[in-house]
């Protein structure tokens, strides 16, 4: 009986306070989830050509072995899609992030030969702050769609450096420098590993993360993210 009372009081709650689409703002129908069907059917899906140049673009000046780099979108701040970013980093967006994160693992699905899943750490009074790591909730549902290990565990983030946003290419860099740190290093000897960040601009976090990463010795990396910024 209270579940059926539950029901009827949500049925009710999503007839007059629908669920809005992340993208258009637009409200949902019965059988869409964060995205309306119209934003699903124009999602603009990063292509394997431009992640192929894209990858010499950013890794170009580094000694460490990086294979791929895997975009789920272009990210694009004159358009709509631009909100999915703001949701996933600041508007409490923890199962967005994993749901996105499938729909990353599953662009990729089982061509990369990676033996595990690496999100990006945040600092933990940033992550306290707010609530969760995107990065790992994202990585969470690309190891779910990819059926690969989530290793979470083995770096971590030693200093609560000052938002990237606003900062040029050369005060990026130096932001992030030296802020991880090794936890465990036995099990990566040798492994292929796919980092996870939610946006790649410059490319100065996830660098900073894979120098730390290659010290563990005869590392293979690849790179993945939801959004990479257009060149």
């Amino acid at each position: 009986m209270k579940n059926e009372g539950n029901r009827i009081f949500q049925s009710i709650v999503r007839l007059f306070y629908p669920p809005l689409c992340v993208v258009c703002k637009e409200a949902l129908v019965r059988g869409e989830k964060y995205l309306c069907s119209p934003c699903l059917a124009d999602f603009p899906l990063a292509d394997p050509a431009y992640q192929s140049v894209d990858i010499r673009l950013l890794m170009e000046d580094e000694v460490v072995n990086v294979g791929s780099l895997y975009a789920l979108f272009y990210y694009n701040k004159y358009n709509d899609y631009k909100n999915l970013v703001y949701a996933v980093k600041y508007r409490s967006g923890k199962e967005l992030c994993v749901y996105l994160g499938r729909m990353l693992g599953g662009k990729i699905g089982d061509r990369s030969g990676v033996h595990a899943i690496v999100p990006i750490p945040l600092h933990p009074k940033r992550e306290k702050r707010r609530g969760y790591n995107q990065a790992r909730q994202i990585a969470m549902g690309m190891a779910e769609a990819m059926k690969v290990p989530l290793w979470d565990d083995i770096v971590c983030r030693v200093q609560d450096n000052a938002s990237q946003t606003g900062k040029s290419a050369g005060e990026r860099q130096k932001n992030v420098e030296n802020i991880f740190r090794l936890k465990k290093t036995d099990v990566l000897y040798g492994k292929h590993l796919l980092v996870v960040d939610d946006v790649i601009t410059t490319g100065a976090t996830i660098k900073s993360c894979i120098r730390t990463l290659a010290e563990a010795g005869h590392v293979r990396f690849s790179l993945a993210c939801l959004a990479r910024t257009e060149v």
